[in-house]
């Protein structure tokens, strides 16, 4: 057995590669000194967006997902690539799929969506001065835009039968924000 720290790598598999992850399992080294396997998601990351308008109004997309066969409000969000920008990508989806861009963005924080299941960091921002533009979808999006007070936004985040679990932590990371920016 190799001399390593508790679950070092010892090696990666690349099992399935597409444009958006890899599917991946390693050889480790477990706590007790042994060796173990690991499959998993390997992705560079996301990012989310909270459009917020002076008059206190934000905006929801309605996204049809393939997987879960239903449509869910949520916020803009989208895959990042390797060597991407996250605020970069967040001011990207916000144009795509919102039809909106930001003058201003401030990052909310980052949170891991799948642990255990893939090494993805979801990166959160709220954009502000926001001006309206074109959407440019692409053919796998079917998505429409939803302008609504941020009060009832929140309840159809919440109130949905499946939430978007990355909107629920957006929404957690700008209640954070705002909280600490009242201090």
């Amino acid at each position: 057995m190799p001399e390593s720290a508790p679950f070092s790598r010892l090696s990666t598999e690349v099992l399935v590669r597409n444009s958006w992850h890899r599917y991946c399992r390693d050889r480790y080294v477990q706590a007790d000194g042994t060796t173990g396997e690991y499959y998993y998601v390997d992705m560079t990351g996301s990012c989310g967006v909270i459009p917020w308008f002076d008059d206190g109004t934000t905006v929801l997309v309605r996204s049809r997902r393939y997987l879960l066969d239903v449509d869910l409000f949520e916020f803009p969000i989208g895959g990042m690539q390797p060597g991407d920008d996250a605020e970069t990508v967040a001011r990207h989806e916000l144009e795509e799929e919102a039809g909106l861009r930001a003058g201003r963005m401030d990052l909310l924080g980052s949170f891991a969506p799948y642990k255990g299941v893939s090494n993805e960091r979801c990166h959160f921002f709220l954009a502000r001065d926001l001006t309206w533009t074109e959407q440019k979808l692409e053919p796998s999006e079917s998505i429409t835009v939803h302008r609504m007070p941020f009060a009832e936004a929140r309840d159809r985040l919440l109130d949905q039968e499946l939430p978007d679990g990355q909107s629920l932590s957006g929404l957690a990371l700008l209640d954070r924000f705002l909280a600490r920016a009242a201090d």
